[in-house]
């Protein structure tokens, strides 16, 4: 598609100890814009296509030392190309905000809701936890559940991760073999999965 990362006791350990304590009173933190970044990465049958996306404001509410919740807001009219060059990428990023795509005008942010973190262990690229959310584009809602990376700090955390996720479920059609026959649109078929890849950093 042309369009759009703690094992056991010894790691819990501390970041039980960034709230001082089972007890703590929720604490929320706004997700830093500049120092987070959210990207992308789609394909079609002969090419790939990255770029990033901006953020608009978020927050991670960290209880009892761990993050218990996270909401980000994405502006989706930053859609951004970053494997393209001068007109090329300037359709790309036009034709990935209309309608075919992402819809932009009508549907300006996306939203992604973090509800739960469970601990693993051994994960791939180094993931500490599964995180379990919905995420919301174009107005309709999905579950996900993917590896990430949680750091706890005196002054806040951070979550990174990457999700793979299926277009059509957002009814974005556009060249998809879940709206149009495969065989019909051959090498201009764009697959329907792309990755979002991202790093949240929240502090005081």
């Amino acid at each position: 598609m042309k369009m759009i990362l703690l094992s056991g006791a010894l790691l819990l350990a501390p970041l039980f100890s960034f709230a001082g304590g089972h007890d703590a009173e929720p604490t929320r933190y706004p997700v830093d814009a500049n120092a987070s970044s959210v990207t992308w990465e789609g394909k079609n049958v002969t090419r790939s296509h990255n770029g990033d996306i901006q953020i608009n404001n978020g927050m991670l509410t960290v209880e009892n030392g761990l993050i218990s919740a996270a909401t980000v807001i994405i502006d989706m009219s930053s859609i951004n190309t970053l494997d393209l060059e001068g007109g090329s990428k300037k359709s790309l990023d036009g034709h990935l905000k209309s309608d075919d795509f992402f819809g932009v005008d009508q549907f300006p942010t996306a939203q992604f809701e973090l509800t739960q973190l469970n601990p693993i262990r051994g994960g791939e690229n180094e993931a500490n936890f599964i995180a379990k959310g919905k995420i919301t584009i174009k107005g309709r809602s999905e579950d996900v559940s993917f590896p990430v990376i949680v750091n706890m700090g005196a002054e806040g955390a951070s979550l990174s991760g990457t999700m793979t996720l299926d277009r059509s479920k957002f009814d974005v059609q556009f060249r998809s073999k879940s709206f149009f026959d495969a065989n019909a649109l051959g090498d201009k078929l764009i697959y329907d999965e792309f990755t979002i890849g991202f790093e949240l950093v929240a502090g005081k």
